[in-house]
């Protein structure tokens, strides 16, 4: 099965087993598509990570694109698309566990995640221009919004690979870990999340998937919106008073 997916008491894990890289075709797109809509109703984060050693995700089935013809490849790119999109659509927060080379595609992929941790050896990067392409699947868009102009225009026109590190160092991921390390620390932070306030950490992330697409004005005004919602739920009234009782609040079974 190329495609996993493990549920552990909240916490759901996306696993990548398409040997020997990882490659999406666009059977595995649409299986990782599949899996993302179909999350039990229960999952209150979501881990993505990979089965192949040393890959997180390779990209493209580059020899594929090579011949096939146009009336294919536009779909694919459009499927690209959407799939990715899905992780932003999904109201539960999206971690990937960078370990080992993470390209193209696969970048794209984390890209479209709210958390991104990776091991510190992980090699990432955006290679489509030096082969004569573009990165289709959301690249262009997203590392711009991620890490501004100037980096993302050098990772994008160079297509210059970059080791886990850098790519902390750069805000391209928010945790660099020791090698190997990615998944558990990928798990951990999904825990946590899972046993936080739902209702907080799903408007959080309503608000600032939506932010670069809204004027400071528009921004301020849903976030007012959802703030009122979210100070309405039952674990924001358990919050405060677990604080103000210096206790340690218990969310779990509160929407």
């Amino acid at each position: 099965m190329d495609v996993r997916l493990v549920h552990d008491d909240g916490v759901a894990q996306l696993v990548l087993d398409h040997p020997p890289v990882n490659s999406f075709d666009a059977a595995f797109l649409q299986a990782v598509h599949d899996a993302v809509a179909g999350l039990p109703e229960d999952a209150l984060a979501l881990v993505v990570g990979s089965a192949v050693d040393g890959i997180f995700a390779a990209g493209g089935d580059i020899p594929w694109m090579a011949h096939a013809p146009m009336e294919e490849l536009l779909p694919f790119v459009a499927l690209c698309q959407d799939t990715y999109s899905a992780f932003e659509r999904l109201e539960i927060p999206t971690i990937a566990a960078i370990d080992g080379a993470c390209l193209g595609g696969g970048l794209e992929l984390c890209l479209s995640c709210d958390i991104r941790v990776a091991s510190e050896d992980a090699v990432l990067g955006l290679p489509e221009a030096t082969i004569g392409l573009i990165a289709g699947a959301g690249g262009t868009q997203r590392l711009v919004r991620a890490v501004g102009q100037g980096v993302a225009r050098d990772l994008l026109l160079t297509g210059r690979r970059i080791t886990g590190a850098e790519a902390g160092a750069m805000g391209i991921v928010s945790r660099v870990v020791p090698a190997g390390e990615a998944l558990p620390a990928a798990l951990d932070i999904a825990r946590r999340l899972a046993d936080g306030p739902a209702a907080a950490i799903r408007a959080t992330k309503r608000l600032a998937v939506a932010a670069p697409d809204l004027s400071m004005a528009d921004g301020l005004a849903r976030e007012r919106e959802e703030w009122e919602q979210v100070r309405r739920s039952p674990s924001s009234q358990e919050g405060l008073e677990a604080f103000a009782e210096k206790r340690r609040p218990q969310f779990r079974g509160l929407r």
